[in-house]
């Protein structure tokens, strides 16, 4: 058995790799290629099932935890889809680049289809990585003000504005910055006392540069 574990750690897993990485396989085909990877391991034979009493995540475990130091090809597949996500949001990379060029309107990605296979794979958990990221404030072009998480949470959820109210804040935070200081206007203080004491735990920086997401 165990040189049917390298084999399929070695060479099947191995050459999945590159596609596994830059696509979101439908997990229909990963449970299909488990399935065969699973019977050939302990039957020698893809097409053959065995009776076993040891669960598929449980072989997909290092060996000094018990397992067989395989790598679950769904948890590889979600893993990779999220770093490629967060370079198409941070990095410099030439084609994160040009993807964000394709698929980004300002700091939000777009609603409607585009022919695109990274998009394809990186849209649907691009949510989870914006909202475990946050704004690093550079000249407050990129940046909403009330929407985007730049100064702790975003300030509609500190700020317990309601939601039907979210579709008229367009503005950004460069509106509020003025001679490298915030300038909040009198009738938001007055509306928000506590949005003062939020914004100013951001410094602004000096040199003008991009905003950043982190």
């Amino acid at each position: 058995m165990a040189g049917r574990v390298q084999l399929i750690r070695s060479v099947i897993q191995g050459m999945m790799m590159h596609t596994i990485s830059v696509y979101s396989w439908p997990l229909s085909l990963i449970k299909d290629i488990e399935r065969c990877m699973r019977n050939f391991i302990w039957n020698g034979d893809v097409n053959q099932r065995k009776l076993v009493t040891v669960a598929w995540h449980r072989v997909c475990t290092p060996c000094n935890e018990g397992g067989l130091g395989l790598r679950s090809l769904s948890k590889l597949n979600e893993t990779n889809n999220l770093k490629l996500c967060s370079e198409l949001s941070q990095s410099n990379l030439q084609w994160a680049k040009f993807l964000r060029h394709r698929v980004f309107k300002g700091s939000k990605p777009i609603s409607y289809h585009i022919f695109s296979s990274n998009w394809s794979s990186v849209k649907n958990n691009l949510q989870e990585v914006y909202y475990n990221s946050s704004w690093q404030i550079g000249n407050g072009e990129e940046i909403n003000f009330w929407l985007d998480p730049w100064c702790g949470e975003p300030l509609v959820l500190s700020l317990a504005i309601p939601s039907q109210m979210h579709y008229l804040l367009k503005a950004k935070v460069k509106d509020f910055i003025e001679d490298q200081s915030w300038k909040i206007p009198k009738c938001m203080l007055l509306a928000y006392p506590n949005l003062q004491n939020l914004v100013d735990s951001i410094t602004i920086p000096l040199s003008e540069k991009d905003d950043k997401l982190l």
